[in-house]
């Protein structure tokens, strides 16, 4: 019976990483929609990002039942729903990035458009080595040294979109833009480096659940 109900969690989990993945490639086709101009089709676009976020929601809230059920040992059940949530705010992040871009239309200039673009790409990208690490250790194919690389993949991600950040922003506030117009756009470059944010904290609590196994 236990066996049965970890296994439905694990299935509920990858489930939960396609659910999470399909958002995270909408909303980089919002973005790229909207730096084109087509507003339209952006706003269609984020509306999708809103429905598939509340799908990965429903699949969130479905582990938990399974959790609280009895599924894995009591001393895992925390730290899997800790990794759960955390897959959950990435999604979170990029339904908030959308809506940042739709609600508040910054105006990205010409000349930085394609570096807006490439950050987010960038950014959403932290999320396929983190998708296979994830993928490895809920199912039969798990290797541990698979999951060690790919977690540090994470970071090394995230470490770049950073750096790019860093450029992006010291490139902002060096150009002739009013004070008010470049505060603007660092907030919605904010909105995009969240995503890797969260990918590199959700692989931080893989990392927990292997030390804690002692694998």
């Amino acid at each position: 019976m236990f066996y049965r109900k970890e296994k439905e969690v694990n299935e509920l989990i990858l489930k939960h990483l396609e659910e999470v993945d399909n958002c995270l490639k909408t909303a980089l086709k919002t973005v790229e929609e909207y730096l084109s101009s087509n507003i339209e089709e952006a706003k269609s676009s984020a509306i999708k990002v809103d429905q598939l976020e509340t799908e990965t929601d429903s699949v969130r809230r479905e582990i938990i039942g399974k959790l609280y059920s009895g599924a894995y040992l009591p001393s895992l059940r925390s730290d899997i729903l800790h990794l759960v949530e955390h897959l959950d705010k990435i999604a979170d992040g990029a339904e908030a990035c959308c809506d940042f871009f739709l609600d508040q239309r910054p105006e990205i200039p010409q000349e930085m458009k394609s570096k807006f673009f490439k950050i987010m790409e960038r950014s959403i990208s932290a999320f396929v080595p983190l998708k296979e690490a994830i993928g490895s250790f809920f199912t039969d194919t798990f290797d541990i040294e698979t999951i060690r690389e790919r977690t540090k993949e994470v970071g090394i991600i995230e470490s770049a979109v950073d750096k790019e950040e860093w450029d992006i922003t010291r490139d902002i506030f060096k150009g002739e833009l009013d004070y008010g117009h470049k505060i603007h756009l660092k907030l919605c470059l904010e909105s995009i480096v969240e995503i890797s944010d969260r990918a590199e904290d959700a692989a931080d609590e893989l990392e927990i659940i292997i030390i804690k196994g002692g694998l």
